[in-house]
């Protein structure tokens, strides 16, 4: 495994969650900043998304946000962070966040997170790039995605292999095995 020192991370930026989603939010900006790792994300202030970049800025450690100028408003530009890009479009925001990244951490979210993994995921199948990407299984918020992966590989539409291109963490110690 290559030397990670930024990792993209891809989560909802809804309000209203439980504060368990918010709480671990919190612990891997920490988690982040403590150990270096520059912190690639969407750029607004809501939802987890906000959590985790607050919790890096608030422990000294370093983000870069990329947000469309659509987004702004609706996603709440990070005013804390201070490496803001504001680009045009979705796919100029996915590009750029993938450029950035060394690796992608999927947190809970919603469609657009999904998104997210499965362009990464599937770049990865067909080899355009060889990033780590590492589905962070929060309160077992992604077992259904996983039974889905799994449910394409038993009906052939997918190759066993797939499971060699993500790991499936459940905490930090777990991510922490993986970037030491």
């Amino acid at each position: 495994m290559r030397s990670i020192n930024s990792i993209a991370v891809y989560c909802g930026s809804s309000n209203g969650l439980k504060s368990s989603f918010f709480d671990e939010a919190v612990r891997l900006g920490e988690f982040l900043a403590l150990n270096k790792i520059k912190l690639i994300y969407g750029g607004g202030d809501l939802g987890i998304m906000g959590a985790v970049s607050n919790s890096v800025v608030k422990n000294n450690g370093e983000a870069t946000g990329v947000i469309t100028s659509y987004l702004v408003d609706k996603e709440m530009l990070n005013k804390n962070v201070e490496n803001m890009l504001v680009v045009e479009t979705m796919s100029e925001r996915k590009n750029k966040m993938f450029d950035k990244a060394d690796a992608f951490l999927i947190l809970p979210g919603g469609i657009g997170t999904l998104e997210e993994f499965f362009e990464v995921l599937s770049w990865k199948q067909l080899s355009l790039h060889s990033k780590e990407i590492f589905i962070y299984n929060f309160e077992n918020y992604w077992d259904e995605l996983i039974k889905l992966i799994n449910k394409t590989i038993d009906c052939k539409f997918t190759n066993s292999n797939i499971k060699d291109d993500y790991k499936v963490i459940d905490n930090l110690n777990d991510l922490s095995k993986y970037l030491k």
